[in-house]
């Protein structure tokens, strides 16, 4: 009777918790949704059924398309869990070893002695998207595509930048390569690779590989982004100029990225892949295991997005994570301008986070806030304070420097509504000076950088930005003035002791 008893509370205590974890989550999540603080979705679940999920903002701002939960997102570099787990099982059928050679399998990579395990853990030593650089400076409308890597490492002068195994350098070369490997020993695109012996498996249905030119899917979500400090409208990532590169001339590339699929699939794939469906658990243990460089000590670093302590390490295509309070969990991260990810599943309380954004948001607290919630801990306060370099920004362009200082001093000592970063003004100084093309931009420019410098009078920084926008304006004495200072307060400023010797002082 005694036991039975303790049964029934366990069981009590177990549903008021759920119960006040579900009333934390949705009133989190309402206060971002009421204040229009996160644009995309986040879904929370535990051994392995969903608990909890949310979606909100814009799948697409220009049409004012909802996101919603079937809205489909590009994991960016998360995608590469999918390249790695496609070489893993590869190598269970024997038809690979991740010791071999990478011109095994690809004759005509120029570079010896880099292994498939050297791409999987990011330890090649190999270029990164500046491999293309010269390419697209050649030809500036060009989209490279996998098919151009073998020849442009074959003209890639400058070698490797280290002996392979001996550091850890994230490089989505490495996971280009790798794709190339599996469309060779399995005689199948890549694309098709995934879709036959992944997605389908793991019940993935709304899941797919990116083809540059296929035909637009409607619930694909766009990556937006506000392309300034000063802008108040979102577009798409590929229209600005200072994102073409990456977002539009390296956007055909697949196995490092391009994998577009739903925060449920990911779910599925999640069950499927720590269920043993889709590799042997001793290959799954293998591959969230953490890399050793050759000098035997294993490769640490910061943990991606999540926040608070705890330390990263990475092993075959996996982010690791230990966290004290929390134990040991993997998964990974993903970015392109416009748009952020995270999978997150944690080993020991059997917890998994899938996380994406595609416009506003603070995606590291948020993302956290969600983790600390989903084991009944306080969350972070969410932050629905305005920033104050934005409404400066806005302020000025209207109606000018005086009006604008005026307005700046008033938003920054309300505290309850706004937010001061001295950072974000030194980037609206750079935006107004490179990316603004009105009469004033310069004077905006230059009268961002003097108020910083006033408001953040210790930091070297921002002396030297102010110099830079003084020497870009035809101020050179005033500029030199800047320098100096900078200077003083930072000796060794690579920035400062440049612009000197440029300017002939050094």
């Amino acid at each position: 009777m005694r036991q039975y008893l303790v049964g029934i509370l366990c069981l009590l205590s177990s549903a008021m918790s759920a119960q006040s974890r579900d009333t934390a989550l949705q009133t989190y999540f309402g206060t971002l949704s009421a204040h229009h603080l996160f644009d995309g979705n986040i879904t929370l679940a535990e051994k392995g059924m969903k608990v909890y999920a949310y979606t909100g903002g814009y799948a697409n701002y220009a049409s004012h398309q909802l996101n919603t939960g079937q809205s489909r997102f590009n994991l960016a570099s998360v995608s590469k869990i999918f390249t790695s787990t496609a070489i893993l099982q590869l190598k269970e059928q024997r038809k690979l070893k991740l010791e071999d050679d990478v011109t095994k399998y690809l004759p005509i990579f120029p570079f010896k002695r880099i292994t498939i395990r050297h791409l999987l853990t990011h330890t090649s030593g190999l270029p990164n998207l500046e491999l293309y650089e010269e390419v697209v400076k050649k030809y500036p409308d060009s989209v490279i595509s996998n098919a151009s890597i073998l020849p442009l490492l074959q003209q890639w002068k400058q070698g490797l930048y280290f002996t392979p195994g001996d550091q850890f350098r994230y490089c989505n070369t490495n996971y280009t390569l790798l794709s190339l490997i599996v469309e060779k020993i399995s005689g199948i695109s890549f694309p098709e690779y995934l879709r036959k012996h992944i997605f389908q498996p793991a019940g993935m249905k709304d899941t797919y590989v990116a083809i540059y030119g296929a035909k637009p899917d409607t619930l694909r979500v766009q990556q937006q982004v506000l392309p300034t400090w000063y802008d108040s409208v979102y577009v798409p990532a590929e229209q600005v100029k200072r994102y073409r590169y990456t977002e539009y001339n390296n956007q055909a590339s697949i196995g490092p990225s391009n994998v577009i699929t739903t925060a449920d699939d990911m779910i599925r794939f999640d069950n499927a892949f720590f269920s043993g469906k889709l590799l042997s658990m001793a290959t799954v243990e293998e591959a969230i295991t953490p890399l050793k460089l050759n000098n035997g000590t294993v490769y640490t670093e910061e943990m991606d997005t999540m926040q608070g302590e705890g330390t990263g390490h990475y092993g075959l295509g996996w982010e690791i994570f230990q966290q004290p309070k929390f134990g040991r969990s993997v998964g990974h991260g993903g970015y392109k301008f416009g748009i952020a990810t995270f999978y997150f599943h944690n080993l020991d309380r059997k917890q998994v986070l899938i996380a994406y954004t595609n416009g506003n948001s603070r995606f590291g607290e948020q993302v956290t806030s969600a983790f600390l919630m989903l084991n009944n801990m306080a969350c972070k306060s969410p932050n629905i304070r305005q920033s104050a370099v934005r409404a400066y920004a806005k302020a000025l362009i209207a109606q000018g420097p005086d009006h604008a200082a005026c307005m700046l001093h008033l938003y920054m000592t309300d505290t309850t509504h706004f937010y001061f970063n001295n950072r974000e003004m030194n980037f609206l100084g750079y935006d107004f000076l490179y990316q603004c093309a009105a009469p004033g931009h310069q004077q905006w420019s230059l009268e961002t950088f003097k108020l910083n410098t006033f408001l953040d009078p210790h930091n070297f920084n921002t002396y030297d930005s102010y110099g830079e926008a003084l020497l870009e304006s035809g101020h050179k004495a005033d500029a030199v003035h800047m320098y100096q200072r900078s200077l003083e307060l930072n000796p060794t400023s690579e920035d400062g002791i440049k612009a000197m010797k440029k300017l002939g002082l050094r």
